[in-house]
């Protein structure tokens, strides 16, 4: 009896080394290091996926504020991941006074950053931020971290607003 892998399946299998890459990389970053950071890497229906949060985002059931990307075969073709900035758990806080506090200056921020296809929404609740991460193979951990060493200048602005809620 052969026993057939479906392609997200096969997909997660042959990347999760890549995202091992990227969470050793990460280890050795100060701001993740330091700064109370906690990563995921998982299977979802397109194939592999990984948040990475800061451990005061109300991230435990992955549902939290997080920064999240996913690597589908599109994506791998297309060697751009877009990494997102997600602001969930509608029930634990007030999302629309926490964007009141946030959105400015995460919009003051973001928009010094000289990248193409970054995509900003001040009205979305949940989806607030795509940066899109431009990767090679040999250079997956290095450039999806840089991605998120770019994306950690927003932890702050993040902190202060769940503070001051």
């Amino acid at each position: 009896m052969s026993t057939s892998i479906s392609p997200s399946w096969r997909l997660f299998i042959e990347q999760h080394p890549q995202f091992m890459k990227v969470l050793r990389q990460l280890s050795n970053t100060d701001w993740y290091a330091a700064g109370g950071w906690a990563a995921f890497i998982g299977h979802y229906h397109g194939g592999i996926y990984m948040q990475v949060a800061k451990c005061n985002w109300y991230n435990y059931g992955l549902d939290g504020i997080h920064f999240e990307m996913g690597l589908t075969e599109e994506a791998l073709a297309a060697k751009v991941m877009e990494i997102g900035l997600h602001i969930g758990h509608r029930n634990l806080f007030d999302r629309e006074r926490f964007n009141g506090l946030t959105v400015e200056r995460i919009a003051e921020v973001v928009g010094g950053w000289d990248v193409e296809g970054l995509r900003f929404s001040r009205t979305n609740l949940s989806d607030r931020l795509s940066l899109p991460a431009r990767f090679t193979k040999a250079g997956f951990g290095k450039q999806i971290t840089a991605a998120l060493t770019q994306l950690s200048e927003l932890a702050p602005i993040l902190d202060d607003g769940l503070a001051q809620l």
